[in-house]
C-alpha cells in the first residue's frame, strides 16, 4: 500500500512547544512516532525530542513489526532520557509520553505509553484507538465515568505510565492488523485530541482526500474549540492515508 504522511505541531496557548514527532523508513518498514514532554517537569522539550530520536534510532538498527521489538524501541527511548540526565549530571526531572506505529504497507502495529493516542480509521470511522495510561481512563475502565468525560476530567493530566519514570516502562502494544486501501492513521498528543471529538475526526476525514488536508481541517477546528478551554496545550499530530500500491 502507498502510505501518505503529513504532520503538524503548534504551541497552543503555551510559551514553548514541548512536543516532538518524526518518522523514518528502514528495512521495508516505516515507523512514525509522537512524544509529549510532560508539563510541570523541567526539560520537557528535551525529553520529547530524545524520546523520538531514541525510538527511531532503535528502529533503524533493527527494523521489525514484532511486539517485543516495539517494546524494545520504547525502552531505548526511555534510556535516552535517563542517559541524558546522567551525562549532564543534572537533577532535572524529565518525562514524556510516546505513541508510535510501524508498518510494512500491509501489516501494522502500534505502541504507546501515557496519553498520546493512536487512532486507526476505516470507512471514515474509528476502527480502534489506544487507551490512555491515565487516571481518567482508569476511572472509565472501572465504569465510574463515561468515555465522554475523559477530556474534561479534573485529573485528566495525571498519568500512570510515562517515559523517564524510575520504573521500567511497560508500554501497550496493539495486536498486528491488516491495512486496507482507504484506511487512515492518526498519532497525536493530548493537546490535539482533547479539543476534538472522534466524531470531529471522522467528519473531517470523510471531507478530505489527503493526509495534509485532513490535518489542516482538524487543526482549524481544534483552534476554534480550544478557545473555550482554560488550558490550551501544545499540540502535535501525524496523519497517514493509505492508498493503493
Amino acid at each position: 500500500m502507498n502510505l501518505e504522511t503529513a504532520s503538524l505541531t503548534g504551541r497552543g496557548g503555551r510559551a514553548k512547544n514541548e512536543d516532538a514527532c518524526g518518522w523514518t523508513a528502514a528495512g521495508g518498514l516505516t515507523a512514525w512516532v509522537v512524544a509529549d514532554g510532560l508539563g510541570g517537569q523541567e526539560a520537557g522539550e528535551i525529553a520529547s525530542r530524545l524520546a523520538v530520536e531514541g525510538f527511531l534510532a532503535a528502529f533503524r538498527s533493527r527494523p521489525s513489526l514484532a511486539a517485543e521489538d516495539l517494546r524494545g524501541y520504547v525502552a531505548r527511548a526511555d534510556g535516552a532520557l535517563k542517559e541524558w540526565q546522567a551525562e549532564q549530571r543534572t537533577s532535572l526531572r524529565m518525562g514524556s509520553t510516546i505513541v508510535a506505529a510501524v508498518s510494512d504497507g500491509r501489516r501494522l502495529r502500534s505502541v504507546h505509553l501515557g496519553d498520546s493516542r493512536f487512532y486507526w480509521f476505516r470507512d471514515n470511522k474509528v476502527l480502534l484507538h489506544s487507551k490512555d495510561h491515565s487516571v481518567p481512563q482508569s476511572l472509565c475502565e472501572a465504569g465510574i465515568i463515561g468515555p465522554e468525560e475523559i477530556r474534561s476530567h479534573p485529573y485528566r493530566g495525571i498519568l500512570l505510565l510515562s517515559l523517564g519514570a524510575p520504573q521500567t516502562p511497560e508500554p501497550t502494544v496493539s495486536p498486528e492488523g491488516e491495512l486496507r486501501a482507504g484506511d487512515a492513521l492518526l498519532l497525536c498528543t493530548d493537546g490535539f485530541w482533547r479539543p476534538l471529538t472522534e466524531a470531529d475526526m471522522e467528519r473531517e476525514l470523510a471531507r478530505t482526500a489527503g493526509a495534509s488536508e485532513w490535518l489542516g481541517r482538524m487543526e482549524t477546528l481544534r483552534r476554534e474549540n480550544a478557545r473555550s478551554l482554560r488550558d490550551d496545550d501544545n499540540y502535535t499530530a501525524i496523519a497517514v492515508r493509505v492508498g493503493e500500491d
